[in-house]
């Protein structure tokens, strides 16, 4: 793969998984707790976005650390509910293809420069 498929297919799972948790937040309906829960949990990925976009140079690296713990609270949710919300289990999938695809667009910038 190259380095733009790369990043075209890491762009297109940070949105996905942006989705999805919204979609999980959301599910039991829309309340003032709910909506600030899920501005607190997408705040970061959507403050990340922008750095995917423009292809700044450090993003990837951060949003790899980022995604650790979103990858840890996904499989504790889903563990929780013994893959009783689909949604989650999507996010948990779509989070360690995101960080298995940062990793080889990490190593792949480091080879090329």
């Amino acid at each position: 793969m190259t380095r733009s498929t790369l990043g075209r297919a890491v762009l297109a799972c940070h949105v996905a998984l942006a989705l999805l948790i919204a979609a999980a937040v959301a599910s039991g309906g829309v309340t003032p707790p709910r909506l600030g829960l899920l501005a607190f949990v997408l705040a970061p990925l959507l403050a990340t976005l922008y750095g995917l976009v423009t292809q700044r140079r450090g993003t990837e690296r951060w949003l790899a650390v980022l995604l650790v713990p979103y990858a840890g609270a996904l499989s504790v949710e889903v563990v929780a509910r013994s893959g009783a919300a689909p949604s989650l289990s999507a996010a948990l999938l779509i989070c360690v293809l995101e960080l298995g695809l940062l990793l080889a667009l990490i190593r792949a910038r480091g080879a090329r420069g």
